[in-house]
């Protein structure tokens, strides 16, 4: 429940963040703020024409880990997320009329942008906090003119707490 509702305040968050970022689209050109899901895009329905639904950002729970410790120690659990970002970017063409498939620049644009407001604000909704390394990449092929991305963000989350029997969390016996 607690990493259910950390992909729900991380989804949030990231459409506040992004709310004022545009990056190209295919229709036209035009500029567009990027949209932002929980788990995986968006089903295509088969019986509508194709359309490019880029620019993207997809945040999903990858794991989680609670550490070995000690029954009433205050360490808190992991969660990792994922994300995953898209953009659409054909291409420049030279005076030679040779295309250039520079649409990284955009989606590193994008992947800063998000990487920056996470950094810049680590305690989300006052109970999620990010935890160093934030590690991105973007993978050597690319579907172009379609430009992809991942960033793995670590998250701490409150652990549940050992109750024993008949103790209340201070340690004290409980009475009936």
């Amino acid at each position: 429940m607690t990493a259910a509702m950390l992909l729900r305040a991380l989804v949030a968050y990231l459409k506040v963040a992004v709310s004022d970022y545009a990056a190209a689209q295919a229709d036209g050109g035009r500029y567009t703020v990027p949209r932002v899901f929980d788990w995986y895009l968006p089903f295509k329905d088969p019986r509508k024409e194709e359309k490019i639904d880029f620019p993207y950002i997809v945040a999903r729970i990858m794991d989680g880990e609670d550490p070995e410790r000690e029954p009433q120690d205050a360490t808190g659990s992991t969660v990792h997320v994922h994300l995953s970002f898209g953009v659409y970017h054909p291409g420049t063409v030279d005076e030679a009329g040779f295309i250039h498939p520079d649409g990284n620049y955009d989606l590193l644009n994008l992947m800063e942008h998000v990487r920056m407001a996470l950094q810049q604000q680590p305690l989300l909704d006052q109970r999620y906090r990010l935890e160093k390394p934030y590690n991105w990449d973007i993978p050597d092929g690319q579907p172009y003119p379609l430009w992809v991305g991942q960033a793995v963000t670590r998250w701490s989350v409150q652990s549940v707490t050992e109750q024993i029997q008949g103790v209340d969390l201070h340690g004290s016996q409980w009475t009936r």
